[in-house]
């Protein structure tokens, strides 16, 4: 059976297939990206997706400008399959959006080998969409895994035993009773014997409160201390490539300094952004400080969890949160205090309430 299409006109099969295909195709789109947009509230994971969907649509213009409309010739009566009943129901929103990107996958698909017998520089487009759609699907599916394990923690600490005031085991624990949700060991020069044994310390202590432990840097000792995930810097292993060693429920955070980075930080593998330095800091002695702009650039072009980080203390977080930030990462302002815990719960309660803030003016 001859069914190559001449310029003039489309072979009837590929006109139907092709109108088919891009109908579930856009509106598969669509239902991906109104769940971003209104339940996850991710406007820049909700706007990937419009573009696809508006690039799809391209498609089908470029298509019917050549040979006139594609759904001239639909048969709906005569579908065997149009009887079929789809999907559903939907046990949660993780289900509504995995159904919807197997059926954007598959239709995709189903486009571009079609468009390989008509036009091969259409047939790339669908391509690239269809791998665009694989790159959107793992960013979909880390915010609603590991995504719940960060939920609502806004409130970060690292903490390094040279700056700590006191103790930094009853540091760690004074901090995470001020309200402390999440807790990165950060030594940069520590022997990793002994930051091995410093991990598992503040383990057991993050495991009696359900408080999370990052390790920075170091993939060996997240891995050996039972520590919930890394962070890592730009010049450190790709977080897709520490996912091949630590597994896929670890949380990896990815350190950024530009909208640029911020950018492409969710399609490397990152479940989180530090955001910053927002000023100059003692940590980060060889980096410029970004400025406060730079929270809601981030939040602008990233669909991960952001924590403003760079000297974020009592004197700088009002400043901070005036900014956009919804989430902080602090070091000196809390360990370096005299009373970490009180240092803590004040900074949680002005985040609370900047929080609060928000909803009602939402």
């Amino acid at each position: 059976m001859n069914i190559q299409s001449s310029p003039d006109s489309l072979d009837p099969g590929s006109q139907r297939t092709l109108d088919a295909a891009l109908h579930r195709l856009t509106e598969g789109l669509r239902t991906l990206e109104d769940p971003c947009r209104f339940h996850l509230q991710n406007s820049p994971l909700a706007a990937g997706w419009q573009d696809l969907r508006r690039r799809a649509s391209g498609i089908r213009v470029q298509l019917e400008k050549r040979w006139g409309p594609l759904g001239a010739i639909r048969d709906l009566s005569g579908d065997p399959l149009s009887s079929v009943e789809g999907t559903g129901p939907h046990a949660h929103l993780q289900g509504l959006l995995a159904a919807n990107t197997s059926r954007v996958r598959e239709a995709s698909r189903s486009i571009e080998e079609q468009l390989r017998l008509v036009d091969s520089d259409l047939a790339q487009q669908m391509q690239e969409i269809r791998y665009s759609i694989y790159s959107l699907d793992s960013i979909c599916t880390g915010i609603l895994t590991r995504g719940k394990s960060l939920g609502d923690r806004r409130l970060y600490l690292l903490v390094t035993e040279s700056l700590c005031r006191g103790d930094i085991y009853e540091t760690t624990e004074a901090a995470i009773a001020g309200g402390a949700d999440i807790v990165q060991l950060r030594e940069k020069d520590c022997p990793t014997g002994q930051l091995l044994d410093m991990a598992r310390r503040l383990r057991a202590i993050t495991e009696k409160t359900d408080t999370l432990l990052i390790i920075n840097d170091h993939i060996a000792v997240a891995q050996l201390s039972g520590a919930d995930g890394v962070h890592l810097g730009q010049e450190d292993v790709p977080p897709h490539e520490a996912r091949k060693i630590l597994g896929p429920d670890a949380i990896i955070g990815l350190s950024t300094h530009c909208k640029e980075q911020a950018g492409k930080a969710a399609g490397l593998g990152a479940d989180y952004i530090g955001v910053g330095p927002i000023h100059e800091t003692r940590t980060k002695v060889h980096r410029s400080s970004v400025g406060t702009g730079y929270i809601t650039e981030s939040q602008s072009c990233c669909p991960l969890p952001g924590f403003a980080i760079g000297r974020v203390d009592d004197t700088t977080i009002d400043a901070v949160l005036s900014a956009g930030a919804d989430r902080i990462a602090i070091c000196t302002g809390i360990i370096g205090k005299e009373d970490p815990e009180a240092a803590t719960r004040l900074l949680a309660e002005k985040l609370e309430a900047a929080r609060s803030e928000r909803n009602v003016g939402a």
